[in-house]
């Protein structure tokens, strides 16, 4: 019984921070694609032109914008992998950064489509762990 009962908590657990995580996701991507919006319109605005505001528009609110909210919303698991890879040592520290750095820049030229990968994994996992959840009860 008392394993059973571990096991319910490790699952609510699990579901707790995955949605908790999946808010962090949500509220980071809504800010910076307010944020890519807005400069955006002043981009296109200080261009002149239609094109230079739908491209501003396009490329800073829809593309980037997520991609920024995406990429920053990670930024505490790769802070984590640096601290353990400067504990192991100074080599893999070095390697780790650079891993780090190229991560970020992934998510963040990956756009929404990055974006609606992780939260489709999100809510996978969730379900997931839902199911788990009603099996044991």
């Amino acid at each position: 019984m008392d394993e059973l009962e571990k096991r319910r908590e490790n699952l609510e657990f699990n579901i707790y921070w995955e949605k908790r995580v999946k808010k962090i996701l949500l509220i980071c991507t809504a800010i910076c694609s307010g944020l890519g919006l807005i400069g955006g319109i002043v981009a296109g605005i200080i261009g002149r032109s239609i094109y230079d505001l739908a491209m501003g528009v396009v490329a800073w609110g829809i593309w980037a914008g997520p991609g920024l909210g995406g990429a920053i919303s990670i930024i505490p698991v790769l802070h984590y992998s640096q601290k353990e890879a400067n504990k192991r040592g100074e080599d893999e520290s070095q390697n780790t950064f650079i891993f780090n750095v190229i991560f970020f820049l992934i998510f963040f030229f990956a756009g929404p489509v990055g974006l609606l990968i992780r939260i489709l994994r999100m809510n996978f996992r969730i379900k997931k762990f839902e199911r788990q959840l009603r099996t044991i009860r």
